[in-house]
């Protein structure tokens, strides 16, 4: 075999394999980061690349910041920063907003008591018990924490007194404050996860991280956050502000404040542009849910 046969046997699928990969990150870049989905939740037969959350390189990623996360959360500085961002600035508005509404939620929330119980629905790795914990350094906090099973694993490895769960067996459990940020609007059956949630809070339930609209229907988008690191792509419900409230309402949740965060990704061919908002409710009629 002479060189230019070893060259062709061995460099040639080198740079084919580079070459697809050129390719596929091509590709990725020309895509909308947020798009609207007329089609609504079916779109996921069709498209096999919308894997969610329990995906092997998003815990990497967390695991990878993790260390710079825990420095920023403990230390003095605003807390204008969120896990997902890149961790290199504690001023961005949107996220002191997010913070700040969190911390007085949770003061409420624990107001009066030693221990404070706290179900986050869709916590990841446990970021918001560090949060809590930095916040309330007074208050116990009996965490618990629901994800998909990549992340929640990892987290209980992160915080072993804690508890974490990879199925809906937490709402079981009653809890002081349950919060679900940034995650009920990745659920296709959010009446039905809003009712579960509303059943397993004896004092207040927080929905943050909600992308709402105001005149239009409720509508699907899919986000695809490659640019972050992530190699997956997510559908989502934007809801309609006023669907949301009365289905609340329905179930017998009560309004007790409602929170705008300032954050407004433009979803490209959307009805209706969207802002991300909190809702603090509590719950006079729980056992009938």
């Amino acid at each position: 075999m002479n060189i230019r046969q070893i060259a062709k046997r061995f460099l040639l699928p080198i740079v084919l394999e580079s070459t697809a990969w050129l390719l596929r990150g091509n590709r990725r870049s020309r895509l909308l980061e947020w798009e609207y989905i007329p089609e609504g939740w079916a779109y996921m037969r069709r498209h096999p690349e919308v894997r969610g959350w329990n995906v092997q390189n998003i815990l990497d990623v967390y695991k990878q910041k993790w260390p710079r996360f825990v420095a920023m959360v403990q230390g003095t500085g605003p807390l204008g920063f969120a896990h997902e961002s890149a961790l290199t600035d504690d001023a961005d508005i949107y996220s002191h907003n997010t913070m700040m509404t969190f911390a007085y939620v949770l003061a409420l929330a624990a107001n009066r008591l030693g221990t404070l119980s706290m179900l986050d629905w869709g916590g990841g790795i446990g970021h918001y018990y560090l949060v809590a914990r930095s916040l309330l350094p007074n208050v116990q906090i009996d965490y618990h924490c629901k994800d998909v099973p990549l992340l929640a694993q990892y987290g209980a490895q992160l915080f072993p007194v804690q508890h974490f769960y990879t199925d809906e067996s937490c709402l079981e459990h009653t809890y002081d404050l349950v919060i679900a940020s940034t995650s009920l609007h990745y659920t296709e059956d959010w009446q039905g996860l809003l009712r579960g949630l509303a059943r397993a809070t004896k004092g207040f339930l927080y929905i943050t991280g909600l992308p709402t609209v105001i005149h239009a229907s409720s509508f699907v988008f899919v986000q695809r956050p490659y640019a972050y690191g992530y190699n997956t792509e997510y559908l989502a419900w934007c809801l309609n502000r006023g669907e949301f409230l009365r289905y609340a309402e329905s179930i017998g949740l009560r309004l007790v404040r409602e929170f705008i965060h300032g954050y407004r990704p433009v979803i490209h061919h959307a009805p209706e542009q969207n802002e991300y908002r909190g809702f603090l409710f509590n719950s006079a009629s729980a056992d009938s849910l």
